[in-house]
């Protein structure tokens, strides 16, 4: 008998969650398109609350990190926090998967893999910050809530690096610092 490793149990799970929730989105559309504005808000609000029990990806994470969280783990060597920035936020993601009527089980499956269940990280504080560019009524793009935000994101690309940067490993930190500032 083959061992499951964690990895595809966890993808095992974020199938399946995604499967039901495309059913969930499926059910309730033709209630959500005839509904106010009011209305519709609400079942926004009750499926970006149902997003929220989709396990993470095994590789949500994009690679990147923002300028701010850097520095911070720079500046306080490994006891920085960081937040875990969804690109997409989940009323937004909400609204697109209630409008997407070609929405099935597999594409909910590679939309959340690929696209909305993907995050970033940046510092508490930025976070906060880009919060109000992501409100579903003024979010258009993640990257120009961020640029509204005043959030730099550099890619570092491995898990490896993110380990040492949590760690404090200043080398490394100057490295994607330098790299920021075009060096």
């Amino acid at each position: 008998m083959t061992r499951v490793s964690r990895a595809q149990e966890r993808m095992k799970r974020v199938e399946q969650r995604c499967a039901i929730l495309s059913e969930v989105v499926r059910s309730v559309r033709p209630v959500y398109e005839k509904s106010d504005p009011d209305q519709a808000a609400l079942i926004e609000t009750m499926i970006g609350a149902a997003i929220w029990y989709v396990p993470k990806p095994v590789n949500a994470w994009t690679g990147r990190i923002s300028i701010a969280a850097l520095q911070a783990f720079h500046r306080d060597k490994g006891t920085a926090k960081l937040s875990e920035e969804h690109v997409y936020p989940r009323k937004v993601v909400a609204r697109l998967l209630l409008k997407d009527e070609s929405l099935d089980q597999r594409s909910m499956f590679v939309s959340f893999t690929e696209k909305y269940g993907r995050l970033h990280y940046i510092t508490p504080q930025e976070n906060k910050a880009v919060q109000t560019f992501q409100r579903v009524d003024r979010f258009t793009t993640p990257d120009e809530a961020y640029q509204k935000a005043g959030i730099v994101l550099v890619e570092v690309g491995d898990a490896e690096a993110l380990r040492e940067i949590k760690k404090g490993n200043r080398a490394i930190i100057e490295r994607y610092l330098e790299q920021a500032r075009g060096g």
